[in-house]
């Protein structure tokens, strides 16, 4: 038994209408032009810092009202259940607890010493 012939890609050559995978058996393409620039004549980052410091400020100022207003109500959300959690599972935060569900009467028992945590 002879091993197989290796696959050959057939890749189309340039001046083919579809590429490889479209292959359809057109007529070549024509009239297609292709300019380029130099890369020693290109200056891509002409004028950036420049217009950077003219308008970046305008566009990010632009955009406050939408970005601060969101910023602030997740952050104070944030802080708020940061404090929350923190007094949830603080001696006061259990002791008041169990007065709440009933558990306990108040009184009852000493009274943690901690202060209350503002929340």
């Amino acid at each position: 038994m002879r091993p197989s012939a290796p696959a050959q890609s057939h890749m189309p050559g340039p001046k083919t209408y579809i590429g490889w995978w479209g292959d359809m058996g057109s007529l070549p393409q024509k009239g297609i032009k292709t300019y380029g620039v130099s890369p020693y004549r290109q200056r891509p980052f002409a004028g950036a810092l420049n217009g950077y410091i003219f308008n970046g400020y305008r566009r990010v100022m632009n955009h406050m009202p939408y970005v601060v207003p969101p910023f602030l109500f997740f952050y104070g959300v944030y802080y708020w259940s940061t404090h929350k959690y923190a007094y949830n599972n603080s001696k006061q935060g259990h002791y008041d607890r169990l007065v709440e569900e009933g558990h306990i009467k108040p009184g009852e028992y000493e009274r943690p010493t901690v202060g209350p945590i503002g929340h």
